[in-house]
């Protein structure tokens, strides 16, 4: 079946002759909880259908109509944040607001015990377990330059290997016009960043940084997906630059150990390769950064969630025209543990 659902008419046509019925009552306060009007509302029931279909397997993705890109970050309890960007050409929408319904489920999950029935039915679908539901709708704002809309949003599961189903509809069409509706099925493989091990959260190249006046509240993170406290994140699209910009990346140091006055001591390097046929070359390396007790503010506690933020903003106009991959290597000088991340950019002219 085509991944990009002509009409929710049809779309429920076929969700009610499968016997998946409604999904509201499984998805609970994901659709009804919000402060909706009637046709709101309406629009996430028949979004949380189509999920519920292809969760059963009545629906079968086989193509992607929109983009994706994900990032990970350490969440809470245990769980892995997962803040992602869809890019919708500009032509496939019509309406300046979409309403949405995210779900990830494990990979390979057993059906619940718990049922979906519609209102009037005795039969019931059963469903897998979620780890994670969300409904809602957005602005969409104005396109990039080359025309493609740019949708940020987030979730958060324990580290594993997940399904995901974004839904995603025209909002507030007039009537008689049917809403354009597309789904979008992602294998993910989330990393448990919870261990007692080194790690980092993604290397992101970001297109520009934003400085806040105050944090979003702590139920606006899903749609503030890239904050970190007053530092808003826009991501880089494309990883391509002129020699007239710099590169700026931002990412997160997790699980480091803690010398004996209580902070840590990491040393980050950074070493810039030219890519080629023949391999990676030399190109040339910045400073590195250190965190201890000498360059960490004071009153700097992890154990009060402070966090350790690396990256660097790097002006290009020395690098000639190529393509480059940068490796970060990150050691932690409290136990000799190491590990590298790389990041591939390309360098032009115009």
């Amino acid at each position: 079946m085509k991944p990009t659902v002509r009409h929710r008419t049809a779309m429920l046509s076929l969700v009610a002759a499968a016997s998946v019925y409604v999904f509201a009552v499984w998805v609970g306060l994901a659709v009804a909880s919000q402060d909706r009007d009637e046709a709101e509302e309406q629009e996430l029931v028949s979004l949380s259908s189509i999920v519920g279909a292809a969760l059963l397997g009545q629906i079968i993705p086989a193509e992607e109509p929109f983009g994706w890109a994900n990032d990970y970050w350490k969440g809470t309890e245990q769980t892995t944040f997962v803040p992602f960007t869809l890019t919708v050409d500009q032509s496939k929408l019509s309406t300046p607001t979409v309403a949405m319904f995210v779900v990830a489920a494990r990979q390979g999950a057993a059906a619940a015990d718990s049922t979906a029935v519609s209102p009037g039915r005795t039969e019931a679908s059963t469903l897998p377990p979620l780890a994670f539901e969300d409904a809602f709708h957005l602005a969409l704002g104005a396109p990039t330059a080359d025309g493609v809309y740019e949708i940020r949003r987030a979730f958060w599961v324990p580290g594993g290997d997940y399904v995901v189903y974004v839904a995603l509809s025209e909002s507030g069409v007039p009537d008689g016009t049917e809403a354009k509706t597309m789904m979008l099925k992602r294998a993910v493989t989330v990393p448990n960043l919870w261990s007692d091990q080194l790690t980092t959260s993604s290397v992101i190249q970001a297109a520009r940084i934003e400085s806040l006046g105050a944090p979003p509240p702590a139920n606006q993170q899903l749609a503030n997906p890239y904050t970190l406290g007053t530092m808003r994140i826009v991501p880089k699209r494309i990883p391509e630059y002129l020699k007239s910009e710099e590169i700026s990346l931002v990412f997160l140091v997790y699980n480091a150990g803690l010398t004996a006055s209580g902070l840590p001591d990491v040393h980050v390097e950074y070493t810039f390769n030219t890519r080629g046929s023949d391999g990676d070359e030399y190109f040339n390396r910045t400073n590195p950064q250190d965190f201890n007790e000498q360059t960490l503010p004071p009153g700097f506690d992890l154990a009060a969630g402070h966090q350790l933020v690396a990256g660097q903003a790097v002006p290009l106009s020395g690098f000639p025209e190529a393509d480059y991959r940068l490796e970060i290597t990150v050691t932690d000088n409290t136990n000799g543990a190491s590990l590298i991340r790389h990041v591939d950019f390309s360098v032009s002219a115009s």
